[in-house]
């Protein structure tokens, strides 16, 4: 008995000395701490867009760290109650390192283990699509829209899409495009507006350079604004960032304000530069209006002050778009590369600096008008939930960003024969065909084109302006105010008709 308790002993004493192979050490936790990760600890070949989620009992506010250093000292969120988060623009074939901190009801801290992932490698066709959901909403009478973008595999917008090249299922059936009058409406067609912070280092070494950086920055502009509902904002930065000019589409005064660029001290922030830009906007996206933005940011050196960090920069980024142009033999492109998470482009020679600056905006091009809105009328009917799923035609990428699918409730759905209507609703699905008004008031009409082949073109026309007055909205031709200027007991017509698909409706205005 005493030998075979011996030769336990032995056996255990061997394989505590042993060292055994592996990627990271051990996990340690501690008590009460965010533990139990997803993705789980050292998991490999996760996708670029993912949800990180942990557990925890009794923590109410977390901050999430996530790095491609160990330990990872970016911070992406802070003091959020939700136990996931949802990162994307993730690289390819990339060691990433996480931890969450959170914090109790009397303010202590826990601290999570270091978990480490690694995303995969990227594998692609010669072709193919990338979609991304930003919004699912539904509107009377039963339309839901859907508003997402496209991207090729190279995460270049895709502009030129139609309604034929998507596909839509609800609960896994397919919608009739026909039936269901699918529709498209682009950028220009919706409240949108793209900023632009354009980035300039101004630095005494750009001293010989200062003229041509001047005549390629106003090129980019002037070719920016062009492209439409464009806002930029310009900033100088050597030793701080230096606003020039705030956000506008006023072409005479951005020009002017980069011609009066002159050369700065001899430090240049560039992490700094990065963080004062990515703070100038916020993205946002729904039906009733979505703003989007860019960093453009110049240099032709690195950053030499030391006042912030890399991880600073890029954390200020996080999922804004940034690109930057280099400028010479003293930038440090892998840097540059790692904050242009849209696009790096360098040159040795000043007089290809205007060609880079275009390669810029050709691609902000494409992605400002690589939104959709797809808009159908769904036959759905009562207060139930409901899957959807929308795809694109033969697209050759079948991973996991190329379809988007979320949920819509179809409660207060409701039906209607084509055509044209005024002030639709749900308890009056018709419309009204005459109003009563006050004499001086004013009134709000709404027109809907129901079940309609094309996208609908308004124009609205008065019968006797000296009696009623009718002023369509300049962003939304579906909607015009509807003025009583003629005397009590006066009456007269207000003809609304929708070019594109050949309807027309006749409203009689009595004035009280």
């Amino acid at each position: 008995m005493k030998i075979r308790y011996l030769i336990i002993l032995l056996i255990f004493s061997f394989a505590a000395g042993c060292t055994f192979e592996g990627n990271t050490e051990p996990e340690t936790v501690t008590i009460g701490a965010p533990a139990n990760p997803n993705p789980p600890n050292n998991s490999i070949n996760q996708e670029t867009a993912l949800t990180l989620s942990w557990q925890s009992e009794e923590l109410l506010t977390f901050d999430v760290y996530l790095d491609i250093n160990n330990p990872p000292a970016s911070r992406i969120v802070k003091d959020t109650s939700a136990k996931n988060i949802t990162v994307s623009g993730l690289v390819y074939d990339t060691d990433y390192y996480w931890k969450v901190i959170g914090t109790n009801a009397k303010g202590i801290r826990l601290e999570s283990s270091v978990w480490h992932f690694t995303t995969h490698a990227r594998v692609l066709p010669a072709e193919g699509y990338v979609m991304k959901l930003y919004s699912i909403e539904t509107s009377a009478p039963s339309y839901v829209n859907v508003l997402y973008q496209v991207q090729d595999i190279y995460l270049q917008g895709v502009t030129n899409l139609t309604k034929s090249d998507f596909i839509v299922y609800e609960n896994d059936q397919l919608i009739s495009s026909s039936e269901s009058a699918v529709q498209i409406i682009k950028r220009e067609q919706t409240s949108y507006i793209y900023k632009v912070v354009l980035m300039l280092d101004n630095s005494t070494s750009l001293s010989p350079n200062l003229a041509q950086l001047r005549t390629a920055a106003a090129s980019f502009v002037s070719k920016v604004l062009a492209i439409g509902q464009i806002q930029i904002a310009i900033y100088k930065f050597s030793e701080e960032p230096e606003l020039l000019i705030d956000f506008t589409d006023n072409e005479l005064a951005l020009v002017s304000a980069i011609q009066s660029l002159g050369i700065g001290m001899n430090t240049t922030n560039l992490y700094g530069a990065v963080v004062t830009g990515a703070s100038r906007w916020t993205d946002s996206y729904s039906l009733d209006g979505s703003v989007e933005g860019s960093l453009v940011l110049f240099t032709d050196g690195s950053d030499t002050q030391g006042s912030h960090t890399l991880d600073q920069a890029l954390a200020a980024l996080f999922d804004k778009r940034c690109y930057t142009i280099g400028l010479g033999n003293d930038i440090e492109p892998e840097i540059l590369q790692q904050i242009g998470n849209s696009g790096f482009y360098s040159t040795n020679t000043v007089t290809n600096l205007t060609s880079k600056f275009l390669e810029v905006e050709i691609s902000l091009g494409k992605i400002s008008n690589s939104f959709y809105q797809l808009r159908y009328l769904s036959p759905k009917r009562g207060n139930f939930d409901h899957n959807l799923k929308l795809f694109i035609r033969d697209n050759q990428y079948q991973g996991s960003q190329s379809y988007i699918t979320g949920t819509f409730n179809s409660a207060d759905f409701y039906s209607i024969s084509p055509g044209l209507y005024l002030n639709s609703s749900a308890s009056n699905p018709a419309g009204v065909t005459s109003v009563s008004i006050a004499k001086g008031a004013s009134l709000v009409l709404v027109a809907e084109s129901f079940l309609a082949t094309n996208l609908p073109f308004y124009s609205w026309t008065s019968g006797n302006t000296s009696i009623a007055t009718v002023t369509a909205d300049l962003l939304d031709n579906s909607r015009a105010t509807l003025k009583a200027v003629g005397n009590s007991g006066q009456s007269t017509s207000v003809v609304v008709i929708d070019f594109n698909n050949e309807l027309s409706k006749i409203l009689t205005v009595i004035i009280q």
